[in-house]
């Protein structure tokens, strides 16, 4: 056999090896099957019921129609970012948390034959977890009556219609989307740098859908979509609700432009890695930038004069230096600002001021950035130690349990002043320019402005962190918890949609920050006193619960480093 076609079959063989092992060891994790049965679940709930709702302001357009399965596929792969999210970061980052990278770049196994075997390993999974979408389509619409008083024609309009959305919006969606978050994944090899990845393409997904209803800028809009929903709206913005319900969304245009560009964008940037970073995608290296953020951390804990404050200080220059929390930061703020600058001001049956309209716009488009960053980072908070093995020499220190909690918690909570300050700034000069004449003087925008601030921005940012790290503590399982507490806000905003929830089940939510012209400072404080005392509950949660090292636990005496 001559040698260049021995080494294709070497290679061959290795490429479906590592496809094999990986493929395998998703199939074993229980959490594959979630998400399964969160697609299917959400799918089945959409065709069969009123209980989910998928396309907004569907109003009479039968739920099936081409229209609405085209939206709500879209819809559904951009909420699938979580998921696409933690598949693309387990099958690139499992020899980096496995510590396994150094070994398997030493057995021989090419970089590139590694990456594309993980990458198709990944794209295999993803298509078992998102067929769930019409298959749960199919049997919604079958359980709601699709095979009874002559409805089977309906039914097979129903399984005509999810395949095509399934074929022309999920499946190039999931291919781009996972190249470029592998594409992160191996540039940054860090869980954050692929969160980052993702959540830029949730913003120019809400920045195209907002462009999108503008019909100057509609074009542009239908482009920066990656999921889809944009040029599919800018297709049929003529359309009325007869043609929504019965006509097919055509596949050429701006539908089929949209589709070529992201996929050639997303192989472009995955060629690129793969010609010029391919020697790297198994290597190693020391980072200076690492190292000067060490050394300011340990400059901020050479300062601290107890254990709260050092843990405070190490805490705090951790979170404002980590780089992904800058980036999520980074891109909260442009999402927020960029959303509030460009989305048409609409007011409500309370006459809500403009100015205040406008910063009800900023904290909205932040809110999921905020649920973000208080899930992942309460995850990083209480899982650090032990993923760097290092929680059984923190547990063996004389610091009490009061020290470590108190002094990590409010460290948290002070780096969150790094997204919230920017904020706020931002929130303040937009109101100030979109704000009417009659309400646009600076002293008439202060004291909504004030109040917005305290209890619309930063408080829920302090009350979610507060929740996500007590999930955390008491699951004592990362990802579970992470999907727990995604899970959770998604049902949570579905039940909202679907029922009249009252304010005090609802976490989080702030009171209606205007009245009649006047800032609601009573109901607004009344609010934020009980969600804070909710929050405080799980920060005792969490003092009770904290993690701490085995050793510390039975043998080494706590006393606060003040004492010594």
């Amino acid at each position: 056999m001559p040698a260049a076609v021995q080494d294709t079959a070497v290679r061959r063989a290795r490429l479906f090896a590592v496809w094999q092992f990986e493929v395998r060891a998703q199939l074993r994790e229980p959490l594959t099957v979630l998400y399964l049965l969160v697609f299917g679940l959400l799918s089945f709930g959409y065709a069969a019921s009123d209980v989910v709702e998928l396309v907004s302001s569907r109003g009479a357009v039968p739920r099936t129609a081409s229209w609405a399965l085209m939206l709500a596929f879209g819809g559904l792969t951009a909420f699938g970012q979580v998921i696409t999210t933690m598949i693309a970061t387990t099958a690139l980052l499992r020899d980096e948390a496995q510590r396994t990278r150094e070994f398997v770049a030493t057995s021989g196994l090419g970089a590139r034959t590694w990456f594309v075997a993980r990458v198709l390993a990944a794209l295999c999974i993803m298509v078992l977890v998102y067929a769930a979408m019409p298959l749960g389509i199919v049997v919604g619409a079958f359980v709601s009556g699709g095979a009874t008083n002559g409805g089977l024609q309906t039914l097979l309009s129903a399984i005509t219609a999810s395949l095509r959305a399934f074929v022309v919006i999920t499946l190039p969606t999931m291919v781009v989307v996972t190249l470029l978050l592998a594409t992160a994944a191996a540039y940054t090899r860090r869980v954050l740098g692929v969160l980052a990845a993702a959540l830029v393409l949730v913003g120019l997904w809400q920045l195209a859908l907002a462009l999108v209803a503008q019909p100057h800028m509609a074009h542009v809009g239908a482009m920066l979509d990656p999921f889809g929903n944009a040029p599919v709206l800018a297709i049929t913005t003529s359309w009325s609700e007869a043609e929504r319900a019965t006509r097919l969304v055509p596949l050429a245009g701006l539908l089929l432009l949209n589709r070529l560009l992201w996929v050639g964008i997303a192989l472009a940037l995955t060629v690129a890695l793969l010609m010029t970073r391919s020697t790297q995608l198994l290597g190693s290296g020391p980072s200076p930038a690492k190292t000067l953020a060490v050394y300011r951390v340990g400059h901020a804990l050479s300062r601290a004069r107890s254990a709260t404050a050092s843990l405070r200080a190490f805490t705090s220059a951790w979170m404002c230096l980590d780089g992904g929390w800058r980036v999520v930061s980074a891109l909260a703020v442009v999402n927020a600002v960029a959303n509030a600058a460009t989305r048409p001001i609409v007011h409500d049956a309370v006459a809500t001021p403009t100015s205040a309209a406008v910063l009800l716009l900023v904290s909205t488009h932040a809110r999921l950035f905020f649920i973000l960053l208080a899930t992942v980072y309460a995850g990083e908070l209480v899982w650090r130690e032990r993923d760097v093995r290092v929680d059984q020499l923190l547990g063996s220190l004389p610091v009490s349990r009061r020290a470590l909690v108190l002094g990590r918690i409010s460290g948290l909570l002070a780096a969150q002043w790094q997204v919230v300050g920017p904020l706020t700034a931002s929130g303040l000069l937009l109101a100030v320019v979109r704000a009417t004449p009659a309400a646009g003087t600076l002293c008439s925008i202060l004291s909504p402005w004030t109040a917005w601030t305290v209890f619309v921005l930063w408080l829920p940012f302090v009350h979610l962190t507060l929740l996500s790290l007590a999930v955390h503590v008491l699951l004592d399982h990362k990802v579970l918890a992470h999907l727990l507490l995604i899970g959770g806000w998604v049902l949570a905003v579905s039940i909202d949609q679907s029922f009249a929830a009252p304010w005090w089940v609802r976490f989080a939510e702030s009171a209606p920050l205007m009245r009649e012209d006047v800032v609601n400072w009573g109901v607004l404080a009344q609010r934020g006193a009980y969600w804070s005392a909710v929050s405080a509950a799980c920060g005792l949660l969490c003092w009770w619960r904290w993690p701490v090292g085995a050793t510390a636990a039975t043998s080494v005496p706590r006393t606060s480093l003040t004492s010594r």
